[in-house]
């Protein structure tokens, strides 16, 4: 018959083996990117208060090591009801680019994707590491737009003299 001893020493190896899976799991940090996206009426490429909160546009998130072309994670998502996306990220990406970049709009009228001035790549980079001193399993990402093929008139014309932008240069 085992010894008080030898059944201690087995219950507590197995014990240790059973919370081992949850250890492991444990040390992977988990993150969520949330960001909005938006249709911007008035082809300014930077959100104002037209824009308009867009349902069911397509997102991707993707991280690249120091490789060329070297994707690392990458998952896709869809906006709520209220433009809003909030995508689940598994492991740390510490020294990797992660990007959101606009996959598809949703609207048919509003789809173009701004190309012009400081919009040269719609993306928002995303910084998703626990070693930068950011607390918290979410990181925000910037707004991110798809514009309409025409510009709303009046409203915009009114817009760009509030804010004293030029729309010819």
């Amino acid at each position: 018959m085992a010894s008080l001893t030898q059944v201690a020493l087995l219950f507590a190896g197995a014990l240790c083996l059973m919370c081992l899976p949850g250890i492991v799991h444990s040390t992977a940090p988990q993150f969520f990117v949330e960001g909005k996206v938006y249709c911007e009426v008035c082809r300014a490429n930077f959100i104002n208060k037209l824009s308009e909160p867009m349902a069911g546009a397509k997102v991707r998130l993707e991280c690249r090591g120091e490789e060329a072309g070297n994707i690392t994670y990458s998952v896709e998502g869809e906006t709520n009801g209220t433009g809003l996306y909030r995508l689940p990220v598994e492991g740390d990406h510490d020294g990797e680019l992660c990007e959101i970049t606009l996959v598809k709009s949703s609207r048919p009228d509003c789809d173009d994707l701004p190309d012009e001035g400081w919009a040269q790549k719609p993306a928002s980079r995303v910084t998703l590491t626990t070693h930068n001193g950011i607390q918290g399993d979410t990181r925000d990402a910037n707004p991110l737009g798809f514009a309409k093929k025409v510009a709303l008139q009046p409203q915009c014309s009114e817009l760009f003299k509030e804010l004293d932008i030029d729309q010819d240069s």
